[in-house]
């Protein structure tokens, strides 16, 4: 059977690959701009064929010949791309929130340094932490989360159809503020510990006034901070493993939340 190039098929190849193309651009690690323009482009387009053969064959667009009816699906196909994206990226921020606030209470944050892969100033625990991060999730192949949501919403929003609810925007606030009680959580056990050890440093100044004690507490933050951490470091697997598990159910939610009624 010889299948017959169309228009139709044209179009439909295009609005394909502006979603995805959108979806990569937009996602953490992939979308960063220390990836290349052709890596992107290229994955965009091998994802992009995968895909194309997989969809339904009523998944085409509905457009009349005016420009305004294909600029609407375009908008349409990018914003999809786009909030997928931002909810991806808010599975990473928790996570990097809670070692600024480690870093910053372990005296890290007199010195920050450029990170080129996130174009973002940070301090070097930071930095660290957000390496090891990185490491952790593809090692788990917990990336299959985006393109396992990039798939399912093809086959639940058709093309230039996606419609925003009110359920999207409580989604996105409510994974916006998660953000805050992820770090907390995260930064917990080494916030714990450097409030008792100024809590005893100052017990320290009080009993002996000749020690220097703010000149101390740079390195024993430091050392304790570090200690915490690495005493800590086993039990980071699997929490991240359940964290990312549990924050792409939100990719499922929004993307349910952008179905046409």
């Amino acid at each position: 059977m010889i299948l017959q190039i169309t228009p139709e098929l044209y179009i439909k190849a295009a609005i394909c690959l502006l979603r995805v193309g959108a979806i990569i651009f937009a996602l953490p690690l992939y979308g960063e701009t220390s990836v290349p323009l052709k890596v992107k482009l290229m994955l965009s387009i091998a994802i992009s064929i995968c895909i194309y053969g997989t969809l339904d064959p009523q998944w085409n667009p509905r457009f009349n010949e005016e420009i305004w009816s294909l600029a609407g699906i375009v908008l349409k196909e990018v914003f999809i791309g786009l909030t997928l994206g931002f909810v991806a990226r808010l599975f990473f921020e928790g996570t990097i929130m809670a070692a600024s606030l480690v870093g910053y209470q372990m005296g890290f944050g007199t010195a920050n340094l450029l990170v080129p892969d996130a174009q973002i100033q940070a301090s070097s625990f930071t930095a660290m932490h957000r390496i090891i991060v990185i490491l952790i999730f593809f090692s788990l192949n917990l990336h299959h989360i985006f393109f396992q949501a990039m798939a399912e919403s093809f086959a639940v929003i058709p093309a230039g159809a996606a419609i925003p609810n009110v359920s999207l925007a409580h989604l996105l606030i409510e994974g916006t503020a998660a953000i805050f009680s992820i770090a907390l959580k995260l930064a917990a056990p080494i916030l714990v510990a450097l409030l008792f050890t100024m809590a005893a440093l100052g017990l320290i100044a009080r009993t002996v006034p000749q020690l220097n004690v703010f000149t101390m507490s740079f390195p024993i933050s430091f050392f304790v901070g570090l200690f915490i951490y690495i005493a800590t470091s086993p039990y980071l697997i699997q929490w991240l493993k359940t964290h990312f598990l549990e924050s792409s159910k939100y990719l499922y939610l929004v993307i349910q939340g952008l179905m046409p009624t």
